[in-house]
């Protein structure tokens, strides 16, 4: 029975999927409160263009904060290339604010990879991607509460 069983768990063990965290950064917080920020992730060039639609909101866990900046992990993502985009939910409603046919976001948002002042349009997937590997990967995410031409 052993003999069964032991290449039965090799074989289970050998096919499982090596998952990193993810260290997130996020800064440039101007408004000093205790506001949540939210997180969504995208996992493909083709899940990015379709913007809001397309991410996924994922939990993270703080793990580090000062007045300027706040460290979250994400835990156990697969090996790939990913987009995080983040907002800073001013008035905890757990949504992003936008105003009128526009659209523009009305809280700080950000982007992986993204160092701007200014958003002017929805970032290009090359702009924002990052690879997880099978150990931690690092990203940092520049808060912006300007937008527009």
């Amino acid at each position: 029975m052993l003999f069964i069983l032991l290449p039965l768990l090799f074989v289970v063990f050998s096919f499982q999927v090596l998952a990193g965290d993810v260290i997130v950064t996020v800064d440039r917080f101007k408004h000093n409160n205790d506001a949540p920020v939210r997180f969504s992730i995208c996992d493909s060039e083709e899940c990015h263009m379709k913007r809001d639609k397309g991410y996924v909101d994922i939990d993270a866990e703080l793990i580090e904060r000062t007045d300027n900046f706040r460290k979250y992990r994400i835990k156990n993502v697969e090996p790939g290339e990913y987009a995080i985009s983040v907002y800073h939910d001013l008035n905890s409603s757990g949504k992003l604010e936008r105003s009128g046919i526009l659209g523009i976001p009305q809280e700080p948002v950000g982007f992986s990879r993204l160092d701007v002042q200014k958003i002017r349009r929805h970032p290009k997937w090359e702009e924002v991607k990052f690879h997880v590997g099978d150990d931690n990967a690092s990203v940092v995410v520049h808060l912006v509460d300007k937008f527009g031409l």
